[in-house]
């Protein structure tokens, strides 16, 4: 295959690997992947970044690959948590089944189980208080079964997506660049940063000042693509990061 994206750390190797495991992971779907994308999430230095294929067999192949959202730390953030908790939120696992065509995912079977039982107890009961009879109490118990699940689900649901939007809506901490949108100059940015992380990988990593200007360069330029449709900025920041890479490798 062709080298790694030239916006990521990992190694030819390690590229290759990911891929073909998300390519195994849709082979294998009983829910044939559905609108799921194969992704990766590629924890980094000042954040992380989350890779998508709609085609996976080919970006195991060639190594191609969509950036897709880059999620970047405030500097200075000294937050062990929180950096856990980033590439948990971007990561997206495939559904593990299918039920009437929607995909059912692990957080959404774990909220169904105890909605189904809640559903099916207090159905039941509310038919028994009613008078209704065995059929009756039966038949509730069933349908409290069904609507306590699809409820518990969804609750399940609410929760996974309100705990997601609390780490990458939180603009104090994580500011979030949509890959699609971002202009070259924000690629030029995150390609010059992570020459600088492959250069020193061998190393203790990069001195505490270049960190330092990484983290600080892709924290501001993030800002002025939330901010602003003026990319001057970003451009003077990619050219500035440019020149320390180049700095480095020399």
């Amino acid at each position: 295959m062709s080298r790694p994206h030239p916006l990521t750390v990992m190694k030819e190797w390690e590229w290759s690997r990911t891929w073909d495991e998300q390519q195994e992971i849709v082979d294998q779907s009983r829910a044939g992947g559905g609108a799921w994308l194969p992704n990766v999430v590629e924890t980094r230095q000042w954040g992380a970044v989350r890779w998508t294929s709609g085609r996976p067999a080919h970006a195991s192949e060639s190594g191609q690959a969509v950036p897709e959202t880059f999620a970047v730390l405030r500097p200075g953030l000294d937050d062990p948590v929180l950096r856990e908790r980033l590439p948990e939120v971007l990561r997206d696992p495939p559904p593990l089944f299918q039920v009437a065509g929607i995909g059912a995912r692990r957080h959404q079977l774990l909220g169904a189980a105890p909605g189904a039982v809640v559903g099916a107890a207090l159905l039941g009961v509310l038919i028994g208080v009613l008078g209704l009879g065995a059929v009756g109490v039966v038949v509730g118990v069933l349908l409290g079964l069904v609507l306590g699940a699809v409820g518990g689900a969804a609750v399940a649901q609410y929760l996974h997506d309100r705990d997601r939007s609390a780490v990458l809506k939180d603009g104090e901490r994580v500011r979030v660049v949509t890959g699609r949108y971002a202009p070259t100059s924000w690629a030029r940015l995150v390609e010059a940063t992570t020459g600088l992380e492959r250069a020193s990988a061998g190393s203790d990593g990069p001195d505490d000042q270049a960190a330092e200007a990484v983290q600080t360069a892709l924290w501001e330029a993030a800002g002025l693509l939330l901010s602003s449709s003026d990319h001057t900025g970003v451009e003077v920041l990619a050219d500035g990061m440019e020149r320390l890479a180049q700095a480095h490798r020399g």
